[in-house]
């Protein structure tokens, strides 16, 4: 694929999906790129909601721009944005999926129930994929979800989540939520995923377990982004 058609692909795939998961080996620039896939749906006339997954303080890599919150805002012109810290999803995914705020609040001050959700497998796991699919059926219309996703074996396990739930729970609303959930991720028609890399060694080894797994999980793969050249390649 050459430089005009995978710039067409991205093109594409940021005006058609509802979700773009970003992801790969740390410190192969993931953020970076998520967030000129914010900047670049804004180019196209959408209105882009960057998700941050546990993003440390710094300053905005967007122009003009500033730290995400905790909540949903604006943080550069025409870019909504938010750092959603795991810890914090599973009180908010909980407060969506539960009948009522209010049984919400009862669950979370159940100091052994707090705790027992914490400990458990795959629980804030599918909080914060949880709050990645509640804020894409909120926010589908106006752009996609840009999300700037953990390093690859996290996000493998996020991914991995909604089934966990199922095997556990084997029916009732979490369970079907989950399978809402599994079945955003797989939809190739609402979701995408960018893979990045550096030309080196380690991140593209890397990056083919990264699609092995992914094709595994049946997910949707979009374009690879290399985000370095070699100014002198070797002959």
């Amino acid at each position: 694929m050459n430089g005009a058609s995978a710039k067409k692909k991205l093109d594409e795939i940021l005006v058609s999906r509802q979700v773009v998961l970003v992801t790969g080996k740390g410190g192969v620039g993931k953020s970076v790129v998520a967030a000129a896939l914010a900047l670049r749906a804004r180019a196209l006339g959408l209105r882009p909601l960057l998700f941050e997954c546990d993003a440390p303080a710094r300053q905005s890599l967007l122009p003009k721009g500033r730290p995400a919150s905790d909540e949903v805002e604006e943080c550069a012109p025409g870019i909504l944005a938010i750092n959603q810290k795991s810890d914090d999803a599973i009180r908010d995914y909980a407060a969506a999926s539960l009948p009522s705020k209010a049984v919400a609040d009862l669950l979370f001050e159940n100091r052994i129930a707090r705790l027992f959700l914490k400990a458990s497998p795959s629980v804030s796991e599918m909080a914060l994929v949880g709050r990645i699919a509640i804020l894409a059926e909120k926010h589908g219309a106006d752009g996609p979800v840009v999300v700037d996703l953990h390093a690859t074996g996290h996000a493998i396990s996020l991914l991995r989540a909604p089934g966990g739930i199922m095997q556990v729970l084997r029916r009732g609303v979490l369970f079907d939520r989950a399978k809402q959930i599994e079945d955003l991720l797989r939809d190739p028609v609402r979701t995408a995923f960018v893979t990045v890399a550096l030309p080196e060694e380690l991140p593209v080894t890397e990056l083919l377990e990264l699609h092995d797994k992914l094709r595994e999980l049946q997910a949707p793969e979009g374009p690879v982004v290399l985000n370095g050249v070699f100014r002198e390649p070797a002959p």
